[in-house]
């Protein structure tokens, strides 16, 4: 399967039914409910804070770019594919991709991690890796990799969710908050990833980690201020929400940091952690960073490593990018071991169904080998797809 194409991140948008028919009943009030936008689209209202969240942006892929609207956007005229897995095939066919490693819809999931009942948490959690596993990836779990979402309960609960999606025949899991359920990251994290290692289980992060406790304050302030998270009548609020979308990798950098000079690899050499969304072309100046900081305060700063960040860097992680013609560019310093193509389909920044152009253009001048990896067999090699 050399030649085959692995999409390294991709999304899923919730279909309309999906807590009826996932959710315990006794939790219904609670889920997200579907409701319409001002312009008469159809929006999630979650907890998160502010007006409910379009699906516009998520829900079209294909369309001209400056077709593209935020609100005013319907199931009727959403892609099934954005939430059907059989659809999903359909498109991945049309696309040339051979397989899909699908994350969770973040904001939506934020609203079960960051709630303060447990057991609302567990069962908000639980549905949506019942709906993955069990539905969406069911018409060829070989093409469709869902990644389960750990819990933001601590660290018996998140190593009981890891255990659970490996004994479900998952490839890997996704994690939103440290395991411990801390802020930062910490010892008490330690045993999941003995876990991960124990179960051969690659952790994901998609873009950032948020704590429960992160998540709930900020539903909080949200709240009290009466927040508008998706009002976009302002020049200022637009120009924030277009121009966040270009450097996600500012929120990955400090968690890459602290893994890497906490020792985290040094204790769990087999530990494989994949940094979803966050593009490359950054990572030569931060590694380069990184071991100079090493070098010069290694003496008195007592760091729990014996090598260079960097080294760990190659051995240990990886990450995925969309459009990045810098990290093309910079490949042998990110390691091109260390680099997965993405599309994040359905989300309005993908190119189906041009993703073999994409890729072309941006990579046509790579020798055979290397564009083979990038553009799927490290995905393969990491998340163990051959099989």
């Amino acid at each position: 399967m050399p030649d085959r194409i692995v999409d390294a991140d991709c999304h899923i948008l919730e279909p309309p039914d999906i807590w009826t028919n996932w959710l315990p009943e006794k939790y219904r009030d609670k889920a997200p409910k579907l409701v319409k936008d001002h312009e008469g689209g159809d929006a999630w209202q979650t907890a998160v804070g502010g007006d409910p969240d379009p699906i516009g942006l998520v829900a079209t892929p294909g369309m001209a770019w400056d077709k593209f609207r935020w609100f005013g956007v319907t199931y009727e005229e959403a892609r099934a594919g954005c939430y059907n897995g059989t659809e999903r095939l359909k498109d991945m066919d049309t696309d040339g991709v051979w397989a899909e490693v699908l994350f969770a819809p973040q904001r939506t999931m934020s609203h079960f991690l960051g709630d303060d009942d447990d057991n609302f948490v567990l069962a908000g959690v639980e549905a949506y890796n019942n709906f993955l596993l069990e539905e969406f990836c069911a018409p060829d779990r070989k093409r469709l990799i869902g990644l389960p979402q750990i819990p933001s309960l601590g660290i018996d609960t998140s190593i009981d969710a890891l255990r659970k999606a490996k004994a479900r025949g998952a490839k890997g899991v996704v994690i939103s908050n440290w395991p411990s359920g801390k802020t930062s990251l910490s010892p008490e994290d330690d045993p999941f990833w003995a876990a991960a290692c124990d179960e051969g289980m690659p952790v994901s992060v998609h873009i950032n980690i948020i704590s429960r406790a992160q998540r709930a304050s900020g539903r909080k302030a949200a709240a009290k201020s009466g927040n508008q998270l998706y009002q976009m009548d302002t020049e200022a609020a637009r120009a924030k929400a277009i121009g966040g979308m270009s450097h996600v990798f500012s929120m990955a950098a400090g968690n890459i940091t602290a893994m890497l000079f906490q020792g985290v690899y040094e204790r769990f050499p087999q530990l494989q952690v994949c940094w979803i969304e966050t593009g490359v072309g950054w990572l030569p100046h931060l590694l380069e960073a990184l071991d100079d900081r090493y070098w010069r305060n290694r003496a008195w700063g007592q760091l729990p490593i014996s090598e260079p960040p960097s080294t760990y860097w190659y051995r240990n992680n990886a990450a995925t990018f969309i459009t990045d013609r810098a990290g093309i560019t910079l490949r042998h310093e990110i390691g091109v071991d260390n680099m997965m193509w993405s599309s994040d389909y359905p989300h309005h920044g993908n190119d189906w169904p041009y993703s073999r152009k994409t890729i072309e253009d941006t990579m046509r001048q790579l020798p055979e080998g290397e564009r083979a990896k990038i553009t799927g067999g490290n995905a393969r090699r990491i998340w163990d797809l051959d099989d």
